[in-house]
């Protein structure tokens, strides 16, 4: 009975994640990581928090020597909202079989044409031919990521269903399939003309991408950024892993863009000297999410991983625990997942829930009591080491919380360990004599 609904449980998982805007914003998403990894190194350099360092490096180089590296944040992070929305458009078409180039153009011109034709400043008139490149960056990223899965998936229908301009077969390919898109093309435009003739009308002068940020985004992000939303992120990612879907991928496809855009804002206030919760800053952003919530994996494993190479009695779990020890570092824990196994393993589906729920609790409190300022500086591949990637992304502070979730993480898992050590001790006490 308890494999049957598990099954029953597995099914609509698998459907969801397999959907092919799922894919696509995962992805597409992933695009946007350089960007965002070393664009964030680029804005810490041109934001160093140390008055007397700027002091000695503007009195050799001038006062306008952090320009050139705020240059390259603003040609990276600031604009990752208009990479997704290529990339996103992009990966609808290549994973739904489909030459992808056009529909990563199409969706692109289609963000712009939903975007204000003219920047009006705070004070005077408004100038021509200049859109305010805010929307560009995180404010924009919900907007851009809707428009690159409409815009791939009309484009993937009219290619599927063969309405296209068929040329003859002496033309070049290349040639050939730029006149398959011009149809869609059409559509494609035609469509986001309308979109943004209602959008006007309903906002009084706005635009669609304004409206999804007022009524989508705004909320979406005051939701993953508040304590709930850090206990759901931390809840789902190990919920689905123990079914034996990829928690984190599905997770981080989700919720990547506005943890994104929580960070952006964050970084917008560093600039502005400003980063504080009292001014608004943001606790749960990325960093959240890659350097504490899956600390030696999904499940923060860690503690599974220590008990099985110092207290194990088996065999099975002293060997596991060697091979899944150098991973760990590396916050991989598959051998563990699916050889120790978690997955559908009822004695292990408590401590691989409620280990990365406490570490949610343990750095959403840390930052809001402010032993550790919010997150605004490097953001790191989710596969840095421990400690190393919390000195890095909070200085002293997140290194001791990460030590604090790790000894956490041992403590938990370490009872429920010896439940299923004595288990496959006995098991093969029982195989010895059986012999």
């Amino acid at each position: 009975m308890a494999k049957f609904n598990a099954q029953k449980i597995i099914a609509p998982i698998m459907k969801f994640v397999n959907m092919r805007g799922i894919i696509a914003l995962k992805d597409g998403m992933l695009a946007i990581l350089p960007l965002t990894v070393m664009g964030s190194i680029f804005l810490i350099i041109g934001q160093l928090p140390f008055e007397g360092l700027n002091n000695a490096i503007a009195s050799v180089f001038g006062k306008t020597w952090t320009e050139p590296f705020m240059q390259v944040y603003a040609g990276t992070f600031a604009i990752m909202g208009l990479i997704s929305c290529f990339s996103i458009g992009y990966s609808y078409a290549k994973n739904s079989g489909v030459e992808p180039l056009p529909a990563g153009v199409l969706s692109l011109s289609s963000f712009f044409i939903l975007l204000r034709s003219s920047y009006v400043p705070a004070k005077g008139e408004a100038i021509a031919d200049a859109i305010a490149k805010v929307w560009f960056g995180g404010q924009g990223i919900i907007g851009a990521i809707i428009v690159g899965l409409a815009v791939g998936a009309v484009y993937t229908a009219f290619i599927k269903r063969n309405i296209v301009i068929k040329m003859p077969e002496q033309v070049p390919q290349a040639i050939a399939k730029q006149f398959e898109a011009m149809i869609p093309a059409f559509v494609i435009f035609l469509l986001s003309m309308v979109v943004y003739i209602v959008a006007k009308m309903i906002t009084n002068g706005g635009t669609f991408i304004e409206l999804i940020y007022d009524v989508v985004q705004t909320p979406l992000q005051g939701l993953t950024g508040s304590l709930y939303g850090a206990i759901g992120i931390a809840f789902f990612i190990s919920f689905l892993w123990w079914f034996g879907v990829h928690g984190q991928s599905v997770v981080n496809g989700i919720v990547t863009a506005l943890l994104l855009s929580n960070l952006d804002a964050n970084k917008a206030l560093l600039a502005a000297d400003k980063l504080s919760l009292e001014n608004g800053a943001h606790i749960v952003t990325q960093q959240f999410l890659d350097s504490f919530l899956i600390l030696s994996g999904s499940g923060i494993t860690f503690g599974l991983v220590f008990a099985m190479l110092f207290a194990a009695k088996s065999k099975q779990y002293k060997a596991l625990g060697k091979v899944a020890a150098f991973p760990a570092l590396f916050n991989v824990n598959e051998p563990i997942v699916f050889g120790f196994p978690i997955v559908l393993n009822p004695v292990m589906f408590l401590p691989f829930i409620l280990v990365p729920i406490i570490a949610a609790l343990v750095v959403y409190a840390s930052i809001a009591i402010g032993f550790m300022q919010p997150f605004s500086g490097v953001t790191l591949p989710w596969s840095t080491p421990a400690i190393i990637s919390g000195f890095t992304v909070a200085g002293w502070q997140g290194a001791v919380i990460q030590i604090v979730i790790l000894v956490l993480s041992t403590l938990i898992y370490f009872p429920f360990f010896k439940i299923q050590d004595r288990i496959a001790y006995n098991a093969e006490l029982e195989a010895v004599k059986s012999e």
